[in-house]
């Protein structure tokens, strides 16, 4: 599995609180939906990885995108089943990632907003790879992971409700170079700052041709 065991079942226990805490739109990722939709033309059908209570899938909808929403968490996939939306639990890693309402036709575009932090960091290339192989030629990729050195566990919540989380932080040029080894071509990574020392590497990159 991609990620470690105890952070999905802390996603799981906290799906509802998680997802109201996280229900404000930051600045930046609105700016990478912005950026995500005009580089697809404002339509195409979008794999998004780590949907968590729904925000994302709701502005890329809004904005033409077909989504399917996909989480490696079942706390949230019900969640979004509870809400009224076709949800499917998947492992970026070791599950089929082949649209079952267009079989045997490749994503437009992957988003993957800032939920790769949970992948080990031997496991991403793998992950990366995957995607690309779910994406037609020319398809776009929005990914973003944590900027840093190395790994950490985060702990929050509460001790009736603990959240424990592993996260995988990294730099621009390892970042980029397996993004280019998995078969993206990556036209930007831009460093974004959400809350104070939260800093992010935002990933804009299209699927290389197939060889």
């Amino acid at each position: 599995m991609s990620t470690d065991l105890d952070t999905v079942r802390s996603y799981d226990r906290v799906a509802a609180e998680y997802a109201a805490e996280a229900a404000a739109m930051p600045e930046w990722v609105a700016t990478e939906i912005d950026a995500f939709v005009t580089e697809l033309g404002g339509s195409g059908r979008v794999l998004e990885i780590g949907s968590g209570g729904g925000r994302d899938a709701l502005e890329l909808e809004k904005r033409g995108m077909s989504v399917r929403r996909t989480d490696i968490a079942k706390g949230f996939v019900e969640l979004l089943r509870e809400s009224g939306f076709e949800a499917d639990l998947l492992d970026p890693l070791t599950d089929d990632l082949a649209d079952p309402q267009r079989p045997g036709t490749p994503y437009d575009g992957i988003w993957a907003c800032a939920c790769l932090i949970h992948v080990a960091r031997e496991d991403f290339g793998t992950v990366l790879g995957r995607l690309a192989e779910a994406t037609r030629t020319g398809g776009r990729l929005h990914a973003s992971v944590r900027e840093g050195e190395g790994e950490d566990v985060s702990t929050h919540g509460s001790a009736a409700a603990p959240r424990r989380y592993v996260e995988t932080y990294w730099r621009e040029p390892a970042l980029r170079s397996a993004l280019t080894d998995a078969g993206w071509i990556v036209s930007e990574v831009r460093l974004c700052v959400g809350k104070p020392h939260d800093r992010w590497l935002s990933v804009r990159a299209s699927r290389a041709q197939r060889t």
